[in-house]
């Protein structure tokens, strides 16, 4: 690839000059925007490309959940079957993020996959867990959970990118078969399993310590506000479940749970941000799919309005936090209890609350979603506003030419 479009390509989709900036009339390089802001731009242009196997798994799951608690499923092959279809590319998720981030980068996506697959490799997932051989190499030891996190895996992929494109100077043939490939790996995959990888590890198991202190001894309405509004944050760093082994342990020493309900509580939060940009945005296209991703964020699938929409649009990211935060913590002020875990935590866990928490469970919600939206809404956000022009490409699909940004009145 030439090196002047690798530059070019690598400016404009992680934050250089944009041409959604450009239509609005700011005209401003990339490098005086804000930095955060340039970082939300990429995450949402790398969830963009996956956002319809997230919404076709999604549905499937849901549809898989619905059977079951509907008793529907008489044959448990072929339902089995489904849901492993719906759990398939959550599953291997980490593998589209590489690959999705390479292809904004301009790097290779196969080498951009297999950092995003190291995880999956048996022997190595083996090794990790034991922990026996590594620690003999006095070698820091990650779990693999941690190690297929998406910041990791976008900061594995961003290094590799530099690789590839410093290397790329040398214009042979040679180097880059050969060179380029080899050291990008023998760099890389070391950084990710033995120094990024234990740190998140580390990382997450003292945010699990300091979680687990405050819900069960002492300051819990502080935990859910923290939980809740931090939760996330906490999926994108793959630490979202760090805090299962209590939630089962005390499902089982119990009989219920006040941590599951934060949970929802900040999942009913992304569903009520993405909602406020349906009402809110004036493009019919931001409309079906804020609506189409907030409905399955209701039902427990987080992944598609987080990315798709509330990261896309920045603003509604943060009132889904400030959502998140409050209904967690009125969850638990009220002492909301789950009597079983469910695999989504959406609506479909309302039957799994106990009878005298279940009102202020519905209440939790309902304060999550509402205070979400009406922030978005009011808060405004950068809207999207077709252009209908010659600028629409052959297959239909629009391109980032196609969008204007329109600035909403209360942005």
């Amino acid at each position: 690839m030439n090196q002047d479009l690798l530059s070019k390509e690598m400016s404009s989709q992680a934050g250089g000059e944009n041409k959604q900036e450009l239509a609005s009339g700011n005209g401003k390089a990339g490098t005086a925007r804000n930095p955060i802001s340039r970082l939300f731009d990429f995450i949402s242009g790398v969830f963009t490309s996956i956002l319809p196997a997230l919404i076709g798994a999604g549905i499937i799951q849901v549809i898989a959940s619905v059977l079951l608690y509907l008793d529907l499923h008489s044959n448990f092959k072929i339902f089995t079957i489904v849901m492993y279809i719906g759990g398939l590319v959550f599953y291997l998720l980490p593998i589209l993020v590489a690959v999705s981030a390479a292809k904004k980068l301009g790097s290779n996506i196969f080498i951009a996959a297999v950092i995003g697959g190291c995880s999956f490799f048996p022997g190595l997932t083996e090794m990790l867990k034991s922990a026996k051989e590594i620690s003999s190499t006095s070698l820091p030891v990650a779990e693999p959970r941690y190690i297929s996190s998406f910041i990791l895996i976008l900061i594995a992929v961003w290094l590799a990118a530099k690789i590839e494109q410093g290397l790329g100077k040398f214009n042979r043939y040679a180097i880059k078969l050969i060179i380029v490939p080899t050291l990008t790996l023998m760099i890389i995959m070391p950084l990710l399993l033995f120094v990024f990888g234990p740190l998140w590890t580390k990382l997450a198991h003292t945010l699990s310590e300091e979680f687990s202190s405050m819900f069960f001894f002492n300051g819990e309405v502080v935990a859910g506000l923290l939980f809740g509004g931090t939760l996330p944050l906490l999926q994108f760093t793959g630490m979202q479940y760090m805090m299962i082994n209590d939630m089962l342990e005390s499902i089982a020493a119990m009989g219920y749970d006040y941590i599951a309900p934060v949970i929802v509580a900040a999942v009913m939060a992304q569903a009520g941000a993405a909602f406020g940009v349906c009402i809110k945005s004036k493009n019919a296209k931001v409309k079906v799919l804020a609506a189409s991703t907030g409905l399955l964020a209701l039902l427990g699938i987080l992944e598609p309005a987080m990315y798709g929409v509330n990261v896309r649009f920045k603003k509604p990211f943060f009132a889904a936090l400030i959502g998140g935060a409050i209904g967690g913590a009125f969850m638990c002020f009220f002492e909301t209890a789950l009597t079983a875990l469910s695999g989504l935590f959406g609506l479909m866990t309302l039957p799994l609350y106990t009878d005298s928490t279940l009102v202020y469970a519905v209440l939790g919600i309902v304060i999550s979603f509402v205070t979400a939206g009406v922030i978005t809404y009011f808060m405004g956000f950068a809207d999207e506003q077709e252009e209908h022009s010659k600028g629409a490409t052959a297959s239909g699909i629009s391109t980032a030419s196609d969008l204007v940004v329109e600035k909403s009145a209360n942005s």
